[in-house]
This record gives C-alpha cells, sequence and structure tokens, in this order.
C-alpha cells in the first residue's frame, strides 16, 4: 500500500514538471512578454528573475512590470512601510495580487506602491560593512612607509539605524614620523516615519601634525533618508553640535556648532561599481570664521575571492586652522579588503 502510494506521488511530481508548471513564477512585462521561471527580488527600482533554462538571473527595470504570479510565498513591502505576505496570483495588469491563509481576503496593491519584494523574510536586522587597508614602502635613496587602515559598519532594522565608522594614517620618511592621524565616531537614527528619522552623533579625531590632540563632536537633529534601495542610497541631515578641541601647543577651544550632513552611493555598470560621497560639516554659531568641512569620495571595485578595491579621496578643510597650518588636508587612497 505505501509502495502504491509513493509510485502515485513519484508519478505526479513527474507529471507538473513535464507540464512545466511545478515551481514556475512568471513575470509580465509592459511590452506584452511573458517570462517564466524564478522571482529572486525586487527593490523597487529592479526586479531580479532567472528566466527557464538560464544559468544566470537577469535585472529588470521595475517600472516594465505589469504583473507577477509566484508558487511561492512572497514578502512584499509597500513604500509606507507596512508588509504583506502572500502568494501572487492572477491579477489585472500594474497590480499585484496577494492570497494566504492568513488574509481573509486577497490583498491588491499597485507596483508603484511597492518599495520590495522577496521570496524569504527580512532579518530582523541587516548588517553592511567595509574594512580597507592600503600601504605603500620605497628603499633606496629615500625611505619611506605609509599604513591607511578605515572601516565602517552599519546595523539596520526598519526603524532603527547605526553607523560605525573610523580610519587611521600613518607615515615616516627617513625613519622620521611625517604623518599620523585618526578619526571615528558613530551615528544612532530613529526612523519616525518612512523618510524622516531623528539623528545623533559622536566622534573623536586625532591628527599629530594638524597639532589636533582630541576633537570632540557630539550632536543631534533631523535627517531625510531620500533613497535607500541596492542601487542608490541618498540622505541628508541637519542639527546642532557641540565641538571641544584639545592641541598640543594652541589653546584649547568649544564651541556650538550648526551641523550639516550628506551620504550618498550609487551603483554603476551593473552594480559592479559602487560611487559614495561622504560629507560633514560643522559652522560655528559665534564666529563665521569656525568652518569645518570633512569629505570622503571614492569609487570601491570587485576584485577576487570576494575582495575588494577602493580609489578615494579624503579632503579635511579647516577654515582657522592652528599657526603654521594650512587650511586644506587632500589624502589619496588606494586601498584593498572586504565588503559585506
Amino acid at each position: 500500500m505505501k509502495q502504491r502510494h509513493f509510485l502515485k506521488s513519484v508519478m505526479l511530481l513527474l507529471l507538473l514538471a513535464a507540464t512545466g508548471k511545478a515551481w514556475a513564477d512568471v513575470l509580465l512585462l509592459d511590452n506584452g512578454d511573458r517570462l517564466t521561471g524564478t522571482f529572486i527580488k525586487a527593490d523597487g527600482s529592479t526586479v531580479e528573475f532567472r528566466p527557464e533554462q538560464a544559468t544566470n538571473s537577469v535585472n529588470i527595470r521595475w517600472d516594465r512590470v505589469v504583473g507577477l504570479e509566484t508558487d511561492r510565498t512572497l514578502y512584499v513591502r509597500l513604500e509606507d512601510g507596512s508588509k504583506i505576505v502572500g502568494q501572487a496570483v492572477e491579477a489585472e495588469e500594474g497590480r499585484l495580487r496577494l492570497m494566504s491563509g492568513q488574509l481573509v481576503e486577497p490583498a491588491e496593491v499597485d507596483f508603484s506602491a511597492i518599495d520590495g519584494a522577496s521570496t524569504s523574510p527580512t532579518p530582523a536586522v541587516r548588517t553592511s560593512g567595509n574594512v580597507a587597508f592600503g600601504g605603500s614602502m620605497t628603499r633606496g635613496n629615500t625611505r619611506t612607509e605609509a599604513l591607511n587602515v578605515n572601516a565602517d559598519f552599519e546595523a539596520r532594522t526598519d526603524v532603527n539605524r547605526l553607523r560605525l565608522f573610523a580610519e587611521g594614517a600613518r607615515a615616516k620618511e627617513d625613519g622620521e614620523l611625517s604623518r599620523e592621524s585618526a578619526r571615528g565616531g558613530m551615528r544612532y537614527d530613529h526612523f519616525v516615519s518612512e523618510r524622516l528619522y531623528l539623528n545623533s552623533n559622536l566622534s573623536l579625531a586625532t591628527d599629530r601634525f594638524r597639532d589636533l590632540k582630541l576633537r570632540t563632536v557630539v550632536g543631534g537633529g533631523l535627517g531625510y533618508q531620500f533613497f535607500e534601495t541596492p542601487q542608490r542610497v541618498l540622505s541628508a541631515e541637519l542639527g546642532l553640535s557641540y565641538i571641544n578641541e584639545e592641541f598640543r601647543e594652541a589653546s584649547n577651544e568649544s564651541r556650538a556648532a550648526a551641523r550639516w550632513a550628506l551620504d550618498y552611493e550609487q551603483r554603476l555598470l551593473g552594480e559592479r561599481l559602487r560611487f559614495f560621497h561622504n560629507q560633514e560639516g560643522f559652522q560655528g554659531l559665534d564666529d563665521s570664521r569656525d568652518l569645518l568641512v570633512l569629505t570622503r569620495t571614492g569609487l570601491r571595485f570587485p576584485l577576487m575571492l570576494g575582495m575588494t578595491g577602493t580609489a578615494q579621496v579624503n579632503v579635511d578643510y579647516d577654515r582657522d586652522p592652528p599657526a603654521g597650518n594650512t587650511s586644506t588636508d587632500t589624502a589619496y587612497l588606494l586601498t584593498v579588503g572586504y565588503s559585506w
């Protein structure tokens, strides 16, 4: 009896495979094309789909999709932050229709209202980061050594985000120290809506050759997340900060300042390249000469074995530096590291 039941199950599976209906998803495009295969994920700007008989997936613009049917459960995130879970079934053009045992009746939404979708639930905490090292050494008429290290980490939930960063540089020429600087800090964001968030931040910095023993910055304000997709990230922040600077030779200073920050990231060439620009500025409230602007701009690219390379330019501008120092400090970096 058990053997007969087993044979029936095998025959049913073979029949489903022969009809091409087993585990096949359907993607309908605005030009009338009907693709069958495996839906992988969508982020509001592109959809990743692997057609039948293909070994690699393809990326299709999300605004070209007018219909989606899946044989598996779909986890959908809407632009207003709400979520819907169910199997995508046939619906009118331009709309997604989900059915599940947890829904009293099928749920329908416009594709334009979808921020993302996947066939597995989004982790409660999403993390990303990068660690990179760069260095050089020369021997001969001159003896030079240089080392650069930078790292960043982000942990994100639906309503909270924690960002940590650290960077350091050290160099010698003919045995004499010629550069020694370090900077690190954290930023915590709490989202009060899909785009608007409350921000708090703390950073520490030291630079021996700019006479800076320790700069401590603590502040808070408001931020706005314009974009947050795998292809593009853009946020801006405004707020107030308190800055305390301890110098090795010059007199110590402390002041209140207005703060702004801009974080931009763009994927290029089919997501292989990652362009980024981070800027943070402080304008003293009592003296217009108290202007400090820190920028980090670069291009990250894949290497081998999961490693990444980064070409980066760091520019620090201090309108009123300590005596004997220039206003602008520029560093050109080429580093190798790992991103996740």
